[in-house]
């Protein structure tokens, strides 16, 4: 399929994109689909293994892949909330989302057909969130911060970030950044993967380089992905236990 690049302009450079009204982390469903494209994930890699989902949000990975069988288990500052407050704030933001992607053309339509399509993959995959964390919360989904995990050392043999390091990057300063990768680390018996490393209009996080040269202990590097909808977003990076 060929991509649909757009150009990295603000149709309105004067007025701001409506999720930046959201003070924290925007909270949306992403799909499994979409996890296995972002992370590079295939059934071999998957089974056998326990897998973590750091700062997992409203995403249907944890849900999907548990009826297909495999052992994942979710993480977020969320997941003390009531499934209720959950729905509310994942359909507020996704709200909030839509009215931003109709502000700026820098994003990448195609693994989503249009903006409709986005809507409807994303809040499907929120209900399917839901339905699961009201049976599962406290057992599959936990509440954590990043540089505490509650877990022992080497209890997962994957650990998978998405969509928090590296684009808030202007919010959780370098420190942040470090402690939660040195403790994602430590709870993971082989590899971490995180997805994206870039921001808002292609550009890269500025922590990607500093992070490689403080982790001289771990085999890292930068993987291509068949991905990409923040432009430019179509890497990951994969830290390995040497």
């Amino acid at each position: 399929m060929i991509k649909k690049k757009n150009s990295s302009t603000v149709k309105n450079p004067k007025i701001k994109p409506p999720w930046d009204r959201i003070k924290g982390p925007i909270f949306i469903g992403r799909t499994w689909l979409e996890y296995l494209k972002m992370f590079d994930l295939s059934s071999e890699e998957l089974a056998g293994g326990k897998i973590l989902d750091c700062a997992a949000g409203a995403s249907s990975f944890t849900a999907e892949m548990s009826k297909r069988g495999f052992d994942v288990t979710a993480v977020d500052i969320l997941y003390n909330e009531d499934p209720d407050v959950l729905c509310d704030k994942c359909r507020y933001h996704m709200k909030i989302l839509v009215e931003g992607l109709g502000s700026v053309d820098h994003f990448v339509w195609s693994f989503f057909n249009d903006l409709e399509d986005l809507k409807n993959q994303r809040n499907q995959a929120c209900r399917e969130f839901i339905d699961d964390y009201r049976n599962q919360m406290g057992r599959k989904y936990i509440t954590a911060d990043l540089t505490r995990l509650p877990f022992e050392d080497n209890r997962f043999s994957m650990v998978l970030c998405s969509h928090l390091l590296f684009i808030y990057d202007h919010r959780l300063d370098y420190e942040f950044h470090l402690n939660s990768i040195k403790e994602m680390l430590r709870v993971t018996s082989r590899e971490l993967r995180i997805y994206p490393l870039v921001k808002n209009k292609g550009i890269k996080s500025e922590f990607i380089e500093p992070i490689i040269n403080d982790l001289q202990d771990f085999e890292v590097n930068i993987v291509k992905v068949d991905y990409e909808f923040r432009n430019g977003g179509d890497e990951m990076i994969t830290i390995r236990k040497i």
